[in-house]
């Protein structure tokens, strides 16, 4: 294939799911543990702290794609939980993906991945399938795919033992075990088809191989490190008599790293075949971390601890980077998205990103660009922490922080660890430590309230962008909450004129604004609108009534924040 002649290099993001920053050569490991990765490593720029923003996939994949926190790009839940108010939230936030900016940008957008939803979004190609011929298909099936979901099925029936062990026989935990099993069942059925790492680096090499003119953006999703651990037998060792339930999955996740690094190579090779690998960026990271004994969470990532949101960086292109070079600044999945807008300049100012670039920190022009690192939880239980080069303070928002899987608390409602004598995180010293402990908290309030001011604000410009889009926005009446409206249903197959129409809202959501602006719950006129868009696109309701001081006080903000003359 001819050599890319494209001034902006190809730009290769793989993404593996559940891998520890730790259990890398490059990173404190054992060399043998991940050749090929430290290779690419030796070769560019290694991140040595870089945090994610949330430590489930939907929340923090959703970030590195987008620049965004998950608490400004709107998915704050995760797999089942995703909640119609989240896909609302992303879709009035606006939020841009890598893989659509990049696409408009005249980047061929590739995927090999099975999450679907938002992130196929920008994607000419998303999937997860290779090209099989009617034989290897029948074997599939036939043979390969059942052992593959029985194996994984009794791999999760061990967790659930191991988990059973801490809940206890009580009517509670056992009702909460099946609905567990019910679960990895399911999940373990779509997992099994996309968790071999053999298979996306097959259909990658796929994609690279096509015919092309432009530059391609191919983003890579590797499952296998992720429960129940996917490798070969000969990547892992054997059972013996003395391991352990627990032994044995730790020796199953290293294999697993071995194994996905041994593909990461093949990459490679397919890359130096087709001679793309002098004019492509090669990033590597994943999207959490995972606890494998520590803390008492066994083989998930729940808990906001360093083994589960420390999570690897590594970029690889030597006509931009020179390397080998450590950057020792606190970073977060967040800084990523900026920082190839940056290099392939591409203006990104009304993105609303919350990242920023890292090509001061790669031209050696700083060397920090944050001096906390802020992260959440909610799939299993409720935290939320902040993490300097010094401290780590974790609370739990609901008073309690119950974890979900074995119904006990992690750490406590309040933990603070002072990481350069104690970077296992083993010893809590809020209680004695209650100044540094307020700080930190303190610190953590004023970024959620500049956060969700952010979210608020960038919820009004989205709505009233979808709600010109629909139709249903007059600026005259933006204050008064008036929207067009179709007069009639009926007609409006006859006529595509919309007419000026005032419906009222129903009258429980009438009586809860009411209650609302009685008990002061809306701080800031900018509240008071944002719930009006909310309601607006929520259904076909067109008029909100206010009283005049609240109207006054809507106007006063809107002019602030130049949403009105």
């Amino acid at each position: 294939m001819e050599k890319n002649k494209h001034r902006y290099p190809n730009i290769i993001l793989i993404v593996v799911d559940a891998l520890r920053a730790r259990n890398l050569g490059c990173y404190g490991r054992d060399r043998d543990s991940s050749p090929n990765i430290d290779k690419i490593a030796d070769k560019g720029v290694l991140f040595e702290n870089v945090y994610c923003s949330w430590n489930t996939t939907d929340q923090s994949l959703t970030a590195i794609l987008s620049g965004r926190y998950p608490r400004t790009h709107g998915i704050v839940h995760h797999g089942y939980k995703v909640k119609p108010e989240d896909l609302n939230a992303f879709e009035t936030l606006n939020v841009r993906l890598l893989s659509q900016v990049l696409q408009e940008n005249g980047y061929e957008t590739l995927a090999v991945d099975w999450m679907a939803r938002w992130f196929k979004r920008g994607f000419d190609y998303y999937g997860y399938t290779p090209k099989r011929n009617l034989l290897r298909k029948l074997i599939y099936y036939i043979f390969t795919l059942p052992y593959v979901h029985l194996k994984y099925i009794v791999a999760h029936l061990g967790l659930l033992r191991i988990y059973s062990k801490k809940r206890g026989f009580t009517a509670p935990a056992l009702w909460k075990g099946l609905k567990d099993i019910f679960r990895t069942f399911l999940f373990s059925f779509k997992l099994a088809r996309i968790q071999d790492a053999r298979l996306v680096t097959e259909l990658a090499k796929e994609l690279i191989k096509r015919p092309r003119k432009e530059n391609f953006f191919l983003f890579l999703h590797y499952w296998d490190t992720h429960t129940p651990y996917n490798c070969p037998r000969n990547f892992f060792e054997k059972k013996k008599r003395h391991m352990t339930s627990k032994e044995v999955f730790i020796s199953k996740y290293n294999g697993a790293v071995r194994y996905v690094d041994q593909q990461i190579g093949r990459l490679f090779d397919v890359l130096r075949e087709e001679r793309f690998l002098e004019d492509t960026l090669i990033i590597i990271t994943s999207d959490h971390g995972e606890s494998l004994i520590e803390h008492d969470i066994f083989f998930d990532h729940h808990g906001l601890y360093d083994v589960t949101t420390h999570v690897p960086l590594i970029l690889n292109y030597p006509k931009a980077f020179s390397g080998p070079r450590r950057v020792k600044g606190l970073i977060q999945h967040i800084d990523l998205a900026p920082t190839l807008y940056e290099l392939l300049n591409i203006k990104y100012k009304d993105y609303g990103l919350d990242g920023a670039s890292l090509m001061p920190l790669i031209r050696g022009k700083k060397t920090e660009i944050r001096h906390y690192a802020f992260n959440e939880e909610s799939y299993v239980q409720r935290k939320i922490g902040i993490r300097t080069k010094k401290f780590k303070y974790i609370f739990s928002p609901d008073g309690v922080g119950m974890c979900n899987y074995c119904q006990q608390v992690h750490g406590g409602e309040k933990e603070l660890y002072n990481l350069e004598v104690d970077p296992e995180e083993k010893v809590n010293i809020a209680v004695e430590s209650k100044i540094i402990a307020d700080e930190m908290k303190k610190e953590l309030n004023d970024l959620i309230k500049s956060l969700n001011s952010k979210k608020q604000k960038d919820f009004i410009k989205g709505g009233i962008f979808r709600l010109r889009k629909r139709g249903r926005l007059d600026d005259d009446n933006l204050v008064k909450g008036e929207f067009s409206d179709m007069k009639n249903e009926k007609n409006e197959k006859q006529s595509t004129k919309k007419e000026k129409v005032t419906l009222e809202l129903p009258e429980g959501i009438m009586k809860e604004i009411k209650r609302r602006i009685e008990d002061t719950e809306f701080q800031s006129g900018e509240e008071y609108l944002s719930y009006i868009i909310h309601e607006a696109l929520k259904g076909s309701s067109s008029r909100i009534v206010q009283n005049s001081k609240e109207e006054k006080k809507i106007k006063k903000k809107l002019r602030s924040l130049g949403y009105m003359d």
